[in-house]
């Protein structure tokens, strides 16, 4: 059992995240925004990571707050367990088709192909992004096909899920320049 544990607290939000890296995908998850939740939760399931996750913030101004800054603490709290650098994987649910790729480098660059940016797909954009940019890696998230953009977003956070379990049982760093 490696059991990890952070609390942010800012004027716009107070989070508390334990996290075990070695667990079986249990979760307890609220911050009142419930769609997150959901999603947030594939993530978890699918890491098999056992989280528990609380969030209070401002939600009367937006859910823009909460969602940073939980990305911002799981991105830091995920730092402290080290990943093979490269982790790259796809899948495919129902009608959407997504692939990640991450490059644990400590060089920060995020892409996305997404084009249409509606409320729901803003708020994925800056929950990766704000990861990408705390955690320090190149992610790529690419988008082949989708109908269903909740079926989409709950892809998204299982692969997401899906290349930290399959990343966490590996350690090998591959730089020339004998570090990242």
């Amino acid at each position: 059992m490696k059991i990890f544990q952070l609390r942010r607290k800012t004027l716009e939000s107070d989070i508390e995240i334990k996290l075990n890296f070695f667990g079986f995908g249990f979760f307890k998850i609220k911050t009142l925004i419930f769609y997150f939740d959901h999603i947030i939760s594939q993530f978890i399931n699918y890491s098999l990571f056992d989280c528990y996750l609380r969030c209070y913030s401002d939600l009367k101004v937006d859910n823009h707050h909460c969602i940073e800054d939980i990305s911002i603490s799981l991105s830091l709290i995920l730092k402290k367990q080290n990943i093979s650098r490269y982790n790259s994987f796809y899948i495919c649910m129902d009608d959407s088709f997504v692939l990640i790729s991450i490059d644990a480098c400590n060089r920060v660059y995020y892409y996305d192909n997404f084009l249409n940016l509606d409320l729901d797909l803003q708020i994925i954009r800056e929950f990766f992004s704000t990861f990408a940019k705390n955690y320090k890696c190149s992610f790529y998230l690419y988008c082949f096909n989708y109908f269903n953009k909740h079926h989409l977003i709950e892809s998204i956070f299982k692969l997401f899920g899906i290349i930290f379990s399959n990343a966490k049982n590996k350690k090998i760093f591959l730089s020339t320049k004998g570090f990242l």
